[in-house]
């Protein structure tokens, strides 16, 4: 640690090859059948043919050269090792494997520091074409990688690349404040402390991110919901148990049933996806089935209004059930959508078929003048304007529909959220976060890795905190600062 010290901590991060050029073409933890089956412990970048063979290798950060051999990996070609301390104290190590060195860009020596962005190698000819290994680990400090393992990498020291280099990109923002390990959406309580999945446990921190408590789990969970006055653990087997607000554990009990996904709460039912294809609504007290419905697959976006409820599935079948838990009417939409409330309590409905409300009583009307949404979109009321993402333009409509601005939103994709805090938007794409003053300014940015497909879990604190919930990770934000020009 002191040696490294000499070599400064990691301010900046990012890939080490030009990804305008180069893409993914083997994934951290893919089975290979050229290796048995082995799991691959890094990422793959191939530039295309002719492409990446002598391509520069950069190094992602500030740190020191702990391996250095132009034959590191005989016929496979050279490897470079470099340490890298960050600034919560944290070691990790980054290798670049199947690399050449030449006269005008020679490897690094072994002990040397480098910087973020300095060359360290050329893209190597080797086999099965030129491409870069790129690793990630907490392991191995000195000794070039199997580059595939018998057992999962993730169990033995080795990182996702990807994941951590976009998450530290943001864990190096002026913005943030804390980030921590965690599975699904947490429950937020009263004074803005968390409880959370990770792994085989679940956890209670402070509204700072520290962590006050935790429970191991001797079976696995799907997730989390809430009792009138305790949290609720929900197990895949069915039992529900009470999870007690100083972290200890209450009264289990059984519900005949078993849960394929996580719970979501929805006024006062906690709704969940069976494993026989149904869905099953929890009176508030969680102990009895307020309804079912029956060959239904996950679901992929809920909403609740006081007097309608809107439950789309990932085969984007829509089923519309009224407060006490009648179906009113089951739909299959075109393609996904995007669910939302006005101000009179209508559902609405953002497709393909472009934006609707839903009266109480099932009763579709068509919004005029909205762009049809893409396959990811959002849509939200707020202050009598209706704000909408089609996919690819963020835009918000006057009462009299007239357009009060646009912007144009492209290269992102992935799950949709959009919320209103007081004069601000908050759309979350994917894995990226934006905050919009409700004249149509950009305020903050940041990306988060999330898998495509997930949506982010954004909840802004009394306390000023923006947590956000991505990946395996929630990470903090102090809002003022994470708005910059925009903040009050």
């Amino acid at each position: 640690m002191a040696a490294q010290g000499d070599c400064g901590l990691v301010t900046t991060i990012g890939f080490p090859v030009d990804r305008g050029i180069f893409q993914l073409a083997q994934d951290f933890a893919a089975p290979s059948p050229r290796h048995q089956g082995r799991y691959h412990t890094g990422e793959d970048y191939f530039g295309g043919r002719g492409m990446s063979y002598g391509q520069p290798v950069r190094a992602i950060a500030n740190g020191r050269v702990t391996y250095s051999a132009p034959r590191g990996w005989g016929r496979d070609g050279g490897v470079v090792i470099i340490q890298h301390t960050f600034p919560d104290g944290s070691v990790a190590y980054s290798q670049y494997g199947h690399m050449e060195e030449t006269a005008t860009r020679p490897f690094p020596a072994r002990y040397s520091c480098v910087s973020a962005g300095d060359v360290i190698g050329s893209v190597g000819n080797i086999r099965p074409a030129p491409h870069l290994h790129f690793e990630m680990r907490t392991n191995q400090p000195d000794v070039p990688g199997p580059g595939y393992t018998w057992a999962q990498p993730e169990t033995l020291g080795w990182l996702a690349p990807s994941a951590f280099i976009t998450n530290w990109n943001a864990w190096l923002q002026p913005a943030y404040r804390f980030h921590l390990d965690s599975i699904g959406t947490p429950l937020v309580v009263r004074d803005g402390s968390l409880i959370y999945l990770a792994a085989n446990r679940v956890r209670g921190a402070t509204p700072d991110g520290r962590v006050l408590w935790r429970i191991n789990l001797e079976r696995p969970a799907v997730g989390l919901s809430w009792l009138p006055q305790a949290a609720l653990l929900v197990y895949a087997d069915g039992t529900l148990q009470e999870i007690n607000l100083d972290g200890s554990l209450g009264q289990a009990w059984a519900t005949g049933l078993q849960f394929d996904a996580p719970p979501v709460d929805l006024g006062p039912w906690m709704v969940a996806h069976t494993t026989d294809h149904a869905l099953v609504a929890f009176t508030s007290d969680r102990r009895a089935v307020a309804w079912r419905l029956d060959n239904v697959a996950p679901l992929a976006a809920s909403h609740a209004t006081a007097q309608i409820t809107g439950l789309l599935t990932r085969d984007n079948d829509l089923l519309l059930v009224s407060s006490a838990g009648a179906l009113l009417e089951q739909r299959v939409l075109p393609n996904s959508a995007s669910l939302g409330e006005d101000s009179a309590g209508n559902l609405l409905v953002y497709s393909q078929d472009g934006l609707w409300r839903v009266a109480p009583d099932a009763t579709w009307t068509a919004v005029d003048g909205i762009p049809p949404a893409g396959s990811d979109s959002a849509v939200l009321e707020q202050g009598g304007r209706l704000v909408v993402f089609d996919g690819g333009q963020l835009a918000a409509y006057n009462p009299d529909m007239t357009l009060a601005w646009e912007t144009p939103l492209y290269g992102v994709a992935g799950a949709v959220t959009l919320k209103a805090y007081g004069g601000i938007l908050l759309l979350t794409v994917g894995g990226n976060v934006y905050a919009w003053g409700m004249t149509g300014g950009l305020c903050g940015a940041v990306e988060l890795y999330q898998e495509r497909g997930a949506a982010l879990w954004p909840d802004l604190g009394a306390d000023g905190l923006l947590r956000i919930a991505a990946g395996d990770t929630i990470t903090g934000f102090d809002w003022r600062q994470f708005l910059g020009v925009c903040s009050p």
